[in-house]
């Protein structure tokens, strides 16, 4: 299932500081350069930006007849306002003035006032916790005609990553489940983004997180990446136990997914770079079987699973049978899932493992190079005995002699 996720965040900003190597002419009696900007929604309050979660601070660039304008004024939200930290930024007096935002680009980010700037090989944190929604902006005015028409340039901040999350469900009331980590498999980790030529001007608002909107990513509004077609980078989330008994009509339990009705974000949603992938392709495993010996991407997900002998009265952990990892483990163990994926940026992707339908995945170090599934369903076929005819025994009908 797909999601996109957006929305916005308003504020109004004065930005500051000319370059000290290349200035330009300001009109320094004119009109102040103010700012409004609105980010789209995301999924984890410490670090992915919506209307109702604005970040602390960004970063802006600008250029101006093809020399730097604005050389990375940061911008601070303090107390009612958003403040220029540098002085305050003043229009030239005629031709456009070219605006470039970001914020946790850091030292990736490249400037140049003569073409699109770049974010040179960003890195996705390995720790989860510690990735960051990288988000970008750009915008393209001249100076108001009056000081009464000065109207703020309107920042509109894109997600240039991909936003992953998980959820689970058990519809076998014959299982029972219990899931304490997910990992995702044989990722790029590193690449390289370039800035769009129009401007992000249009807002893509979805708070009601309604799958299917479309994204036109050829109107020039969105940045590219470079190609990337997965690698060896592998992401870990851990969390407490989710527990899901087995429910025919069951729904999904968030394992690092969003709560889309209140907004309570979840930190253990993965931010990740744009990419497809080719899934790992378990038959041709060949002397190596592992997983992590191969090409093609796949999840892993840490569980127990458990036969429930009678599911009327549901699971009973002192008698039922462990059937992941075998033999009554007291610690779960990884499951691989072969999945290829196809990630595009300002999305997010919600993956549902359902218990109860499929092979259960595939043990990721198998000692065969072509391993079997986790669970292989108990299947019956019938057949009746036909009764067998013994000998014919005659029974004699005389009347019972009554002397």
């Amino acid at each position: 299932m797909e999601k996109k996720i957006f929305g916005g965040a308003l504020a109004v900003l004065m930005l500051t500081a000319c370059s000290n190597d290349e200035l330009v002419n300001v009109n320094r009696d004119g009109d102040e350069i103010t700012f409004s900007v609105v980010t789209n929604a995301g999924s984890r309050a410490s670090d992915v930006y919506c209307n109702n979660n604005k970040p602390a601070d960004f970063e802006v660039y600008a250029s101006y007849d093809g020399k730097t304008y604005i050389d990375g004024d940061l911008i601070k939200y303090q107390e009612t306002e958003w403040v220029n930290t540098d002085g305050t930024r003043y229009w030239p007096e005629s031709g456009e003035v070219s605006f470039y935002a970001h914020k946790n680009a850091g030292e990736a980010f490249k400037w140049d006032a003569k073409n699109a700037p770049k974010i040179e090989n960003f890195t996705v944190a390995a720790n989860v916790a510690n990735q960051v929604d990288l988000i970008y902006s750009v915008q393209k005015k001249s100076k108001p005609a009056s000081a009464e028409s000065n109207s703020p340039v309107m920042l509109n901040f894109r997600h240039a990553l991909s936003q992953i999350v998980f959820q689970a469900k058990n519809i076998n009331p014959n299982l029972y489940v219990e899931i304490s980590g997910v990992s995702v498999c044989k990722l790029g980790g590193a690449n390289t983004f370039t800035y769009p030529s129009g401007k992000t001007d249009s807002n893509i608002v979805d708070h009601e997180g309604t799958a299917g909107t479309s994204i036109n990513y050829e109107d020039g509004s969105w940045g590219t990446w470079g190609a990337l077609r997965g690698g060896t980078e592998q992401y870990d989330v851990t969390f407490t136990p989710v527990k899901l008994v087995g429910d025919k009509n069951a729904t999904a339990s968030s394992l690092t997914n969003t709560n889309e009705t209140d907004k309570e974000f979840s930190k253990k949603a993965l931010l990740l770079l744009p990419q497809t992938t080719t899934a790992w392709d378990v038959t041709s495993a060949g002397a190596e079987g592992t997983a992590a010996n191969q090409d093609g991407s796949y999840f892993l997900v840490k569980c127990k699973i458990y036969n429930v002998a009678n599911s009327t009265t549901g699971f009973n952990p002192s008698t039922d049978v462990c059937l992941w990892p075998g033999g009554n483990s007291e610690n779960p163990d990884n499951i691989a899932i072969p999945v290829a994926v196809n990630w595009e940026q300002g999305k997010k992707y919600i993956y549902t493992f359902v218990f109860g339908e499929g092979n259960g995945g595939y043990d990721p170090d198998p000692e065969d190079p072509d391993p079997e599934p986790v669970l292989i369903p108990i299947k019956f076929d019938v057949t009746v005995d036909d009764f067998v005819p013994v000998a014919n025994e005659d029974i004699e009908m005389d009347e019972p002699d009554n002397n």
